[in-house]
């Protein structure tokens, strides 16, 4: 599973995706990793991380998986691309991993939890298939704790939608806050956790990430919210417009938050 599984799987979606990498989204987790490890990219979409990860455990293994095949696709070119050929890519749902027991080093899924109305079913199904000694991280959605200048401004605006379109999905918007207490019950221990924001730094990244925001009011999520009556279409074309202008000022600035785990399985004593 993947983000865009809830928010659909347009172009736009796919490029914000595929502008994630493990130097920023997976920081935490790096330090972790040596260059023998096994690792699994749960919902890689179309595999950024992945393929990094594949250059950091350089004589190891790393597989990404993904329900959308379209993103598979997109990955496995990426990879060709680059040259990288300790990593493969296949269609697979993150609820029923298509491994055997105890097959991995480490997992990871970046915004995955969010996307399901129980988060614990999928942690449970990653520590079956995580190796006696092994560890997994997670990265997800903070929202309530993204900053926006303007306070009232487009960005805010998009975003309080978007998380009224997640709560009405049954979606748990505060399961970052939770990892730890869902990690530990899961059975991991020595459990870690660390908060982070994500935001752009020049002039052309931020109109970038505004603008990119402004293509997203025209994707499924946004029409089931005009469906509902949370927004008008003539209200969406003008927050459209409001988002690139935003970009656009110098003054404007908005930054997202994350909460992150790490979690590592007992050695088992008993082998």
């Amino acid at each position: 599973m993947s983000t865009s599984d809830a928010l659909g799987y347009s172009a736009t979606t796919i490029q914000m995706m595929a502008g994630r990498h493990a130097s920023g989204n997976a920081r935490f987790f790096l330090p972790h990793l040596r260059s023998d490890m096994h690792v699994l990219d749960c919902g890689c979409g179309p595999g950024s991380i992945t393929i990094d990860f594949a250059e950091v455990v350089a004589s190891g293994a790393v597989v990404g998986i993904d329900l959308a095949p379209s993103h598979i696709a997109w990955a496995r070119a990426q990879a060709a691309q680059r040259g990288i050929t300790n990593v493969r890519f296949a269609v697979g749902d993150i609820l029923h991993l298509p491994f055997p027991d105890a097959t991995f080093d480490a997992v990871f899924g970046h915004t995955i939890l969010i996307q399901l109305p129980n988060p614990f079913s999928v942690l449970t199904e990653v520590y079956r298939v995580v190796k006696s000694g092994g560890l997994i991280g997670f990265r997800e959605s903070a929202f309530d704790g993204n900053l926006y200048e303007p306070a009232e401004g487009a960005r805010q605006q998009f975003f309080t939608l978007l998380i009224r379109w997640f709560q009405h999905t049954g979606r748990d918007l505060l399961v970052g806050r939770r990892l730890g207490g869902l990690v530990g019950r899961a059975g991991f221990r020595r459990v870690t956790m660390s908060a982070s924001y994500d935001s752009v730094g020049t002039a052309e990244a931020k109109q970038g990430v505004y603008e990119r925001d402004a293509r997203r009011c025209d994707d499924a999520w946004m029409e089931q919210a005009i469906a509902l009556g949370w927004i008008s279409r003539n209200a969406r074309d003008r927050l459209r417009a409001a988002l690139c202008a935003e970009g656009a000022d110098p003054a404007a600035f908005s930054a997202t938050a994350f909460c992150e785990v790490v979690g590592w399985k007992d050695i088992d004593t008993t082998v």
